[in-house]
C-alpha cells in the first residue's frame, strides 16, 4: 500500500477516533497574552549584605533565595523585622536566610516542604490565589535545584529512609456511583448536595471558569468520580475537602470550623456502611507506603539540564496556568485557553487549545539563545492522530508567518523551522527541515522529540533518542536576527489558527545544542510523575546495625527495602516496574537472603489482578564492600486505582522471604486488563510490544538484534522496533487495541519477514524439503504455494494440533488467496472454497497501479521473494499471532 493511501486511511480513522473531553473553554484567539506575573520585578531586589559563607550558601542563593527574596514574592514579610514568622529570605543576611530556610524547605523531599504547602494553600501566590498550584510547582522546582546543585550536568535521585507504617484497616470507595449500597448517603441530600450547593461556582464542568476536580458537578456520576482522593473514608477529618475548609479557610460559606465539621460528618455517613478491610495475619508482608505521601520523586534523576533555560512539566493537575520549573529568571508561566484537560501523573491533553506565555517573560529565550547561537527544544508529546497538518506544537512566534523557532506536525512528519542568517530572506524560518515521508516518525503515541540548532550543523531532529538522518540543506548560520517581541506558545499559533491535538508531558528549552548521547540519556530517563516506593523489609531481615539501627528513645531507622518505580499509568491504574533490593545504610554490612513471589497489596488486601511478580525467585547477596543494590526483575505490571494516589496504601506480600513463609494458600493471579466504561473484561487480550517482538523473532528464527537491512524500508529489525515500539500495545486490553497499533505490528512483521527471506539458512529451516526455489519466476506453475509456503507459515504461527483441520484449512485458504491475488499468475476466482478459472480475468484484475504478473506482463526476478515476504507479513501481522 503506497504512503499516500496509508495517510488517507489514517486521516479517515483519526476523524472517527477524535475525543472531545475538556477542562477548559473559550476561544483564546488573541495574538498576545496578558502577562502572567512577569519576573521583571523579581530581579528588582539586589542583595548587598554579607557574602555567602560557603559554596552551599551560594548554591542556595542562586537556586532559591534570588527567586523569592523580592518584595513582590516573599521578601516583604519573610525578612529581618518583617511580619513573617521565619526570615527564610532575609534581605539583610544571606547566611541567616540559608539557616532559617532549612526549617521550612525539605531539600531531601522538596514536595513535602512547609513553604510549598503554604503556597499551595493559596498563601501569597504572586500569580493570584486561583493559580496556587502553579506557584507551588515553581517553589518546588527552586528547592529541587537547590538540593541538586547546578555544578553537575546530570541530576541524581537519592533514596532515603522511609517512615515504617504497618498496613492498617482501610475502606475503599466503590468504583462507581451505581455500586454504592446506600446512594442516599452520598447524593443530593448529603455529600454531593453539599458540594454542589457551595462549590459549583468553581468546581463544576459548567462553571464560568471550570476548576478541576469537578466534585460539584450537577451530573452525579461526574461529581462522584471526582471525589476519589479527596475523601478519607477511615479518618474523615483528614479528607482534603475538610482540611481545605478547616486549615486553609478555602471557600467557607459561613463559619469555617463549622463548615469543616459539616463536611466531615457527611463523609463519615457515606463511609460508615463500607466494609473495613484488614490485612490477613497469615501473610508475610513489608511495611506500607502511600504514593504521594511516601514516594520519592524519580523524575529529575539522570537528565542533562546544565544549559536549561525554560521547562514546563504540567505538574498542576488543575487550573488555567502551568509553571516554568527551570528556575531560570524570568520564568515563563503559560496561560491555558481553549479546550483541554489535565492528566494524572503530570500532563495536559490539548484538544483545541494553546498554552501561551507573555512577551516580556518570553524575551529571555531570545536573550539567552542569541547569546550562545544554538538551542535545543525537547518535548515529550503524544499526537492524537497522524492526520493533522501544519499543526503547531512548540513555537516562539508573533504570528503564523513570523517566528524565531517552530516545531510542527504534518501527518507522519515532524517539521523544524528556525529563523537564522541562513534563512533571513523571510521571517518564517524557511525552508523547512522535515523528517522523511517514508520514515513515518510521527506516530500517535508518546514520543520524545528534540530539535537542535547550532552554527555548524544547522537544524537536526531526533525522535525517541535517535537522529532522524535528515540534513539541513540551509546549513548553520547566526541567530542575531531573532525578534525579542515574540511569545512562547504551545499547541497552536498565537492567534489560535493552527491547533495541534495531542498530549504534552514535558517541554524544555536549552540554550545549547544537546549532543546525541545527551539526548539518548534524557530519552532513557523517560517522563511523567514517577516515584520510587521503598517497602521496608528490615523487620523481616532483622539484622540490627545492617538493615536497621535503633537510636535514642527507641527511634528506629530502616535501611533495607524492596523498591519499585511507580507511576499513575492512567486515571484508573498504577504501573509498578523494575523492583530491586537496596540497603541504604552508609555503613552497610553483608546482606544475604532468599525470597519467592512478590505480591502487590493495596488497601488491606492483595490486588485482585496485576500480580506480575508471582513467579519471581531470587537469592539476594550484597557484600560489605560491594554494590548495595540488586535488581529483582526487569518487568512491570498494572493494578487498578482505588482511593487515589494520595490515599491508596500499598504493601508487599511474599510467599517466602528469609525463611519466613506465608501461612495463607495463595493462588496465581493474572495480569490486570483494564476495561472500558466498567465493562466486563474480554477473555482474549493482545500481545504487548515486547511480546510481539519476541514472538516474531521465534516464529521467523530472525534474532531480534538482526543487522540485516530491509530492502523495502532501509532499516534493520532493531531500528524498526525502536521506531515503532511506543506505537505497539503497552497493555493487553483487547478493547484498547487501535488501528495505529495494527499498522506498527505490520511494519515490524515486514522487517522480520524481509530478514527471513534474505537469509538462505533461515529460509531452509522454515520451508520444507524439497527447498522452495526462490530463483523460480513467480509465474512458474510448478511452485506449490500452498504446501511449500502458506501451510508452513500458518502451522508455525498457530502451532500444530491446536485447531481442527477445517479451521486450519480456512486460514490457509485465505492466505493462499492473497498470494494468488498478488502474483495474478493465472487469473482465478474463489468460489465456495475452491479456485476456478476466471472466465473474465480483465474484469477482476486489480487496478491500484501495481505491476502484476499476467500472461502479458513480465515479472522482475525478485517477485517470487516479494510474494513470500507478503505472505509472511500477512500471517505474522494477523490476529493469529497478535491475540492471546
Amino acid at each position: 500500500m503506497g504512503i499516500a493511501i496509508r495517510k488517507c486511511i489514517a486521516a479517515c480513522l483519526a476523524l472517527m477516533l477524535l475525543q472531545a473531553c475538556s477542562a477548559g473553554s473559550g476561544g483564546g484567539a488573541s495574538e498576545r497574552e496578558i502577562e502572567l506575573g512577569t519576573a521583571s520585578s523579581v530581579g528588582s531586589f539586589v542583595y548587598s549584605g554579607p557574602p555567602p559563607a560557603s559554596a552551599e550558601v551560594q548554591q542556595f542563593k542562586l537556586s532559591f533565595y534570588d527567586q523569592l527574596a523580592g518584595n513582590d514574592r516573599c521578601g516583604e514579610c519573610h525578612t529581618s523585622g518583617g511580619t513573617g514568622t521565619t526570615a527564610f529570605v532575609d534581605q539583610a543576611d544571606i547566611n541567616n536566610a540559608w539557616r532559617l530556610a532549612q526549617t521550612v524547605a525539605n531539600t531531601q523531599e522538596p514536595f513535602n516542604s512547609q513553604v510549598v504547602s503554604r503556597v499551595a494553600a493559596g498563601h501569597n501566590c504572586w500569580l493570584g490565589a486561583d493559580q496556587a498550584a502553579t506557584c507551588a510547582a515553581t517553589v518546588t522546582s527552586y528547592i529541587e535545584r537547590w538540593a541538586a546543585g547546578t555544578d553537575t550536568s546530570v541530576n541524581a535521585v537519592r533514596l532515603l529512609p522511609r517512615t515504617a507504617v504497618i498496613p492498617g484497616p482501610t475502606r475503599v470507595m466503590p468504583a462507581a456511583l451505581a455500586d454504592v449500597a446506600e446512594p442516599e448517603l452520598v447524593a443530593e441530600a448529603e455529600l454531593l448536595g453539599l458540594l454542589n450547593r457551595y462549590c459549583a461556582s468553581c468546581h463544576s464542568d459548567t462553571a464560568q471558569v471550570p476548576q478541576a476536580p469537578f466534585f460539584a458537578s450537577s451530573n452525579p456520576e461526574t461529581a462522584y468520580n471526582a471525589l476519589r482522593g479527596k475523601v478519607d473514608l477511615v479518618t474523615p477529618d483528614n479528607s482534603r475537602l475538610v482540611l481545605r475548609l478547616a486549615e486553609d479557610g478555602h471557600n467557607c460559606w459561613d463559619d469555617c470550623a463549622s463548615n469543616a465539621e459539616q463536611m466531615s460528618a457527611a463523609i463519615a455517613r457515606f463511609a460508615a456502611p463500607l466494609e473495613l478491610t484488614e490485612v490477613d495475619s497469615g501473610l508475610v508482608i513489608s511495611m506500607a507506603q502511600v504514593l504521594e505521601r511516601d514516594g520519592i520523586i524519580a523524575n529529575s534523576g539522570g537528565r542533562n539540564e546544565t544549559d536549561l533555560i525554560a521547562k514546563w512539566e504540567f505538574r498542576e493537575g488543575s487550573g488555567t496556568t502551568t509553571a516554568d520549573t527551570s528556575g531560570v529568571l524570568p520564568e515563563i508561566p503559560l496561560s491555558l485557553s481553549g479546550e483541554y484537560n489535565w492528566l494524572g501523573g503530570w500532563g495536559v491533553r490539548l484538544i483545541d487549545a494553546k498554552a501561551q506565555g507573555g512577551v516580556t517573560s518570553s524575551g529571555k529565550l531570545a536573550e539567552r539563545i542569541t547569546a550562545t547561537g544554538e538551542y535545543s527544544i525537547e518535548a515529550w508529546i503524544a499526537p492524537n492522530n497522524i492526520s493533522q497538518e501544519n499543526a503547531w506544537i512548540v513555537g516562539y512566534a508573533g504570528g503564523p508567518d513570523n517566528r524565531n523557532l517552530l516545531l510542527t506536525q504534518t501527518l507522519y512528519n515532524y517539521e523544524h523551522f528556525t529563523r537564522s542568517t541562513a534563512t533571513e530572506a523571510n521571517n518564517a524560518g524557511l525552508p523547512v527541515l522535515s523528517t522523511a515521508d517514508d520514515d513515518e516518525l510521527a506516530q500517535a503515541t508518546l514520543q520524545h522529540v528534540v530539535l537542535t540548532f547550532d552554527p555548524v550543523n544547522g537544524r537536526r531532529i531526533y525522535v525517541n533518542g535517535s537522529f532522524s538522518g535528515d540534513l539541513d540543506e540551509s546549513g548553520g548560520g547566526l541567530l542575531n536576527n531573532w525578534n525579542a517581541a515574540y511569545a512562547l506558545v504551545l499547541g497552536n499559533t498565537p492567534g489560535s489558527t493552527q491547533p495541534w491535538a495531542g498530549t504534552m508531558r514535558m517541554v524544555a528549552i536549552h540554550n545549547k545544542a544537546l549532543a546525541a548521547e545527551q539526548i539518548q540519556e534524557n530519552f532513557d530517563v523517560g517522563v511523567g510523575q514517577k516515584y520510587y516506593l521503598l517497602f521496608s523489609v528490615s523487620e523481616l531481615l532483622d539484622e540490627e546495625g545492617v538493615c536497621h539501627v535503633v537510636g535514642a528513645q527507641s527511634a528506629r531507622t530502616n535501611y533495607c527495602y524492596v523498591v519499585f518505580q511507580v507511576s499513575e499509568f492512567d486515571s484508573s491504574s498504577y504501573l509498578f516496574t523494575e523492583p530491586f533490593f537496596v540497603n541504604i545504610n552508609p555503613d552497610a554490612g553483608a546482606v544475604e537472603f532468599d525470597l519467592s513471589a512478590i505480591r502487590l497489596g493495596i488497601n488491606g488486601k492483595l490486588a485482585d489482578v496485576g500480580q506480575g511478580f508471582i513467579n519471581l525467585n531470587s537469592s539476594v547477596l550484597l557484600t560489605a564492600d560491594g554494590a548495595q543494590q540488586q535488581a529483582l526483575s526487569a518487568g512491570g505490571t498494572i493494578i487498578p486505582m482505588e482511593n487515589g494516589a494520595d490515599q491508596d496504601t500499598f504493601f508487599l506480600a511474599f510467599d517466602s522471604i528469609n525463611g519466613r513463609t506465608s501461612e495463607v494458600e495463595l493462588d496465581p493471579i493474572g495480569p490486570y486488563i483494564p476495561t472500558l466504561s466498567g465493562a466486563a473484561a474480554p477473555d482474549i487480550g493482545v500481545r504487548t510490544f515486547d511480546e510481539i517482538n519476541a514472538s516474531y523473532s521465534v516464529l521467523t528464527g530472525v534474532p531480534s538484534g538482526s543487522q540485516v537491512v530491509s530492502e523495502t524500508t532501509g532499516k534493520t529489525v532493531p531500528e524498526t522496533f525502536a521506531t515503532i515500539r511506543r506505537q505497539l500495545p503497552a497493555i493487553e486490553d483487547f478493547q484498547a487495541f487501535s488501528s495505529s497499533q495494527q499498522m506498527a505490528a505490520t511494519q515490524l512483521a515486514a522487517a522480520y519477514c524481509d530478514a527471513l527471506v534474505q537469509d538462505q539458512s533461515l529460509r531452509e529451516v522454515l520451508f520444507p524439503a524439497p527447498t522452495f526455489d526462490f530463483d523460480l519466476p513467480v509465474a512458474d506453475i510448478s511452485i506449490d504455494w500452498r504446501g511449500a509456503i502458506v501451510a508452513p507459515l500458518v502451522d508455525r504461527a498457530i502451532n500444530t494440533g491446536l485447531m481442527d483441520a477445517q479451521s486450519r484449512n480456512d486460514i490457509i485458504d485465505e492466505v493462499e488467496l492473497l498470494i494468488v491475488d498478488d502474483r495474478d499468475l493465472k487469473p482465478y476466482i474463489f468460489v465456495d472454497g475452491n479456485y476456478i478459472s476466471d472466465p473474465d480475468p480483465a474484469a477482476h484484475r486489480k487496478r491500484d497501479g501495481l505491476i502484476y504478473c499476467t500472461d502479458d506482463a513480465v515479472c522482475p526476478a525478485s517477485r517470487t521473494a516479494d510474494v513470500v515476504k507478503a505472505a509472511c507479513t500477512a500471517v505474522l501481522g494477523s490476529a493469529v499471532v497478535l491475540l492471546q
